[in-house]
């Protein structure tokens, strides 16, 4: 456990095992009314026409596609009380590549998320997430690829402890704070830089009737990126969020609900320049302030359902500067049967950051996943899934396009459950 967490290993695999083994013993030590375990398996094959989304000409000579096999081994392990749950849910990831480019890489993540009553009105939750991966990885799971230039190791941790107070039956309160820190492997290429982000959060509910509710939120953030660079100048920059938002949810109809939120974020930047081995140091500071907002409607269907959102967020990001992004979401799920499904997901995102719109990762980037699902028994699925993904940068007019399509075998054996504790 101490390697996984503190020397922060790069052999993943035994991570897994260790924290597993880790938690059975923890489980048994505090008279667990319940544990179980849940272990699955995922393997994954795909191909891809550009998945580093690399823009036309970047790359002379070298094909953009790929063939790739990604192999998942995970086990969600659990303990339950009266009074608390706690769950574990470890997953090892090989990604296997035949392309010109680097791609293959072996992951490993784990989520903990817990929750403890102290009495009917007041309970504490305290979730986290430790993730040992690459940039070309996050990258791929967020919005785009095409600004990263090699596949370097990321780790990542963050946790949150919350705290949840029901006042009266119509009114709750809610406070969180979260702390993230993320480290990149070291590189003569590339621009990623470590960061810490502590965010602190606290909001009020109002129900006022049984269709509708409103809610307030106030958050305070703080986003810090130590001195970079290579040879004799090194930059530093200290980002400071603050923000609220009212918003509401309505049940319009039986089969339909929608929220909103809408608010204004301020920030603050200071950039603090530094020569090596002198005394010189400059420091410059910029003040933002800006709209943030989510709009979300949802509808249900007697065989699926579909949901539309859009929002405007800020998210502190790999090359060290904050991330301004409209998101737009959309997506569908029917079912055909009770063994098979289909679902269409589609997302446009308009990436900026944040005071600096001539920024060269200003980008437009948007993609649409249909697939097929099919339920061979209980514990078994295949999903056959075809991926369109574009993305095209502002200031230069450069773009890519990325055709994908993929096979996924799931398998999750049934909860093996004992309650001799």
């Amino acid at each position: 456990m101490k390697a996984c967490f503190f020397k922060l290993t790069p052999d993943a695999f035994v991570c897994f095992i260790s924290v597993t083994v880790g938690f059975t013993g923890w489980a048994e030590s505090v008279k667990a009314k319940e544990l179980y375990i849940q272990p699955s398996i995922n393997i994954q094959t795909e191909y891809d026409s550009n998945k580093r989304l690399k823009t036309d000409g970047s790359t002379p000579g070298i094909d953009p596609s790929s063939y790739g096999l990604i192999s998942k081994v995970g086990a969600k392990i659990g303990a339950r009380s009266d009074d608390y749950e706690v769950a574990l849910n470890n997953q090892f990831i090989d990604n296997r590549y035949i392309s010109d480019l680097d791609l293959n890489s072996e992951n490993f993540k784990l989520d903990l998320s817990s929750n403890y009553a102290f009495n009917e009105r007041s309970q504490f939750e305290l979730n986290g997430n430790y993730t040992y991966d690459t940039t070309l990885t996050s990258a791929l799971t967020g919005t785009g690829s095409g600004i990263v230039q090699n596949n370097l190791r990321r780790k990542l941790w963050t946790i949150t402890p919350t705290w949840n107070y029901t006042l009266s039956d119509t009114q709750t309160i809610q406070a969180s704070y979260t702390h993230t820190d993320v480290q990149y492997a070291k590189s003569n290429i590339g621009s990623f830089s470590n960061y810490t982000v502590d965010n602190v959060s606290a909001s009020f509910q109002q129900q006022w009737t049984p269709r509708l509710s409103n809610f307030l939120s106030l958050t305070g953030m703080s986003f810090k990126v130590p001195a970079t660079g290579n040879g004799l100048i090194k930059t530093s920059q200290d980002v400071t969020q603050y923000s609220f938002s009212l918003g509401m949810n309505y049940q319009i109809l039986p089969t339909w609900s929608a929220s909103f939120s809408g608010g204004s974020r301020f920030n603050n930047t200071k950039q603090t320049l530094r020569i090596k081995n002198t005394a010189f140091e400059q420091t410059t500071s910029t003040d933002v302030q800006g709209l943030i907002f989510s709009v979300t409607v949802d509808k249900t269907f007697e065989a699926g359902n579909a949901n539309i959102s859009f929002s405007r967020s800020t998210n502190p990001q790999g090359q060290g500067q904050l991330q301004v992004r409209d998101n737009l979401v959309a997506s569908i799920n029917h079912k055909f049967s009770q063994r098979l499904q289909l679902s269409v997901r589609g997302s446009l995102n308009d990436i900026s950051i944040s005071g600096n719109s001539q920024s060269s990762r200003a980008r437009t980037y948007y993609n649409i996943s249909p697939s097929i699902r099919w339920l061979v028994d209980k514990q078994a699925s295949l999903t056959l899934g075809y991926r369109y993904r574009s993305q095209s940068f502002k200031r230069n007019n450069n773009s890519a396009v990325s055709n994908s399509v993929s096979l996924n075998f799931n398998y999750q054996w049934d909860k093996l459950i004992t309650q001799r504790y």
